[in-house]
Parts: C-alpha cells; structure tokens; sequence
C-alpha cells in the first residue's frame, strides 16, 4: 500500500511540475531514476493508466494526451484549479511531498509554517461539515474566566495565522444574549480550534445557506465583524519596497492602485476596519500609512500612541 501511495503521489508531483506535460516514456525513464523506486520496478503502462484515473477521481481532475500535444500527459484544466484555492493549495502540497519523497536530500532544507495546535478537532469538524451535522463544543476564551458550551452549525474552516477557525451560525445564545438579538449576521461565529476543549458531534443537522460560500463571508474583511466595509486609502512608500511588496501580495483581493509616485504609491481596498486589519497595518511600521476615511486612520494612531507608552516615549506630540 505505500508504495502504491508513493506512486501516485510521484507522478502527480510530475504533472503538476510540468504544465506542458511528460510523454508515458519520459515518465516511465524518471520512475527507474527515482529515489522512491528503490527497488527498480518497471512502470507498465497498464499500472499506470491506473493511476491517472485513480489521481483523477482523488482529486477531480482532468488529466489528458492527444497528437497535438505530442502525447503528452497533462493536468487540462489547470487554470481552473488554479482559481480554486483549495484545490490548488492541495496539489501542491502533494507535489512538494512527492518531490521531497523523490530527493530525500531536500527534507533538511525545507520548512513549513507549522500550525501549533488545533489539529486534533480539524478532521472532526471537516467530518461533520460534509454531514452537515451540528457540533457542541466547549471553548475556553482568552476573555473569558470560565468555558462556554456552544452548539455550532459548522459552515466553513479557515486556516489564518498558524490558527485553524471554524466559523458557523450559533444554535444557542451566548451568557448575557437573548436568542431574539441574535440576528443572522450576529449569529455568525468564529472559534479558534487551539482554544477548544472538547467537540463531539450531535445528531442534529444543518442547511448550509444556499449561495453562502467563504468567499463570500471573508468577502470584505481579514476577520468579518459587524462592521461597514469602508474604502480605505493607504499610503505606501519605498522604504524596504514596502510598495513593490504590496503589488506582489495585496492587502486583499480588493487593492487598487490608484496613484502612482516616484517615491510612494496610493492603494485603495475596501474592507471592514477591523482590529485584525489595524494590526496588519501597524505590522508594516512606517512604510504605510493609512490616510482615509479619518476615523480608521486615528484608530492606526490610537494603537502608535499605546506602543510609544510601552517604550517611554510620553513627549511624542500627536
């Protein structure tokens, strides 16, 4: 069974490596080449006929050879899969773990962004999701003194921070919340799996929303508040290319470039001013500065005037 796996995952990693695509003879001179073929077994092309229907069906692909392209097997409809974030994030995940099985030379001198703890509820919150099944959970927030027992309706998961969040709609008020203030937007809930204490599922179920996708909720904002998505324009100078960073990794997919100087640009994005958004601002120090509306940007100095307290520096006029 490993070596099947180890197959498969191997020539996935080769299409997605190659776009143009690999005729079956150069896949079958690379698998006598491999590292994880130890043992120097053929690859017939029956087994791996096999395994391009199996990699299909895994992970819904389309993978194709015709004359036109030489007889070349290929990932079809790749643009596609690159718009489907998911997706893609898997493929290439699964690639870079085939091309580190096939060069075990390489294991050192890579490294992820480890996510520390939350694992052990994610596979049992994605098991209910698919069942659209509610969860209870016990969680223990960091403002408050005691845990709470929540029953969640478990829309989407989100890795964000080295944290993974599932966020749903509450079946139960929160203490101090009346079931009829809780609107349809305030019932919309985000925990932390890390500061879960316990998760089961239950044996009531849920509709998902029709239409509602992730996309759409995380839409116009880092982390969605009850809050107006504001269009906020941002100054970002040249200091460390803090702007030629910006164009390569927006903000949000909203950012505009809507001026263009010799020494700093102006970038609009229209999101919620939420406290995980201010915090994105303040992590980038002096190369940016928020200039509208006025209310964001005296919040961005609200946060500098509490920093400058911390070091001392009380004679700072504002």
């Amino acid at each position: 069974m490993k070596d099947y796996l180890r197959r498969h995952i191997w020539i996935l990693s080769k299409l997605y490596e190659n776009p143009r695509g690999l005729t079956y003879k150069e896949f079958e001179y690379e698998w006598g080449r491999t590292e994880l073929n130890s043992l120097k077994t053929p690859l017939p092309k029956r087994t791996f006929a096999d395994c391009l229907r199996a990699i299909e069906e895994a992970f819904d692909i389309e993978i194709s050879s015709d004359a036109r392209n030489g007889y070349r097997y290929r990932i079809v409809n790749r643009e596609w899969l690159e718009k489907d974030n998911v997706k893609d994030w898997l493929l290439s995940a699964f690639a870079v773990n085939g091309l580190l099985q096939d060069s075990k030379g390489l294991r050192d001198r890579v490294m992820y962004e480890t996510i520390p703890s939350g694992n052990a509820y994610l596979l049992k919150v994605l098991d209910c999701m698919k069942a659209n099944r509610v969860i209870n959970l016990v969680y223990q927030d960091f403002f408050d003194e005691e845990p709470c027992e929540i029953l969640l309706e478990p829309y989407f998961v989100r890795v964000f921070h080295q944290r993974w969040y599932v966020i749903g709609a509450m079946r139960n008020a929160p203490d101090g919340e009346e079931p009829e203030e809780r609107t349809k937007q305030g019932r919309i809930r985000r925990y932390a799996l890390d500061r879960v204490k316990y998760l089961e599922a239950t044996e009531d179920t849920f509709k998902l929303p029709r239409g509602f996708t992730v996309e759409s909720y995380f839409a116009d904002a880092f982390e969605p508040e009850v809050l107006k998505a504001e269009r906020i324009r941002i100054k970002a100078t040249d200091i460390n290319h803090r702007r030629d960073y910006l164009r390569k990794l927006p903000i949000h997919w909203s950012q505009r470039e809507v001026e263009n100087h010799s020494d700093y640009s102006i970038f609009e994005v229209t999101v919620m001013p939420t406290y995980d958004f201010i915090q994105h601002i303040l992590s980038m120090s002096s190369e940016v500065e928020v200039l509208s509306p006025n209310y964001v940007r005296e919040e961005v100095v609200r946060w500098v005037k509490e920093i400058a307290k911390i070091y001392g520096l009380k004679t700072l006029d504002f």
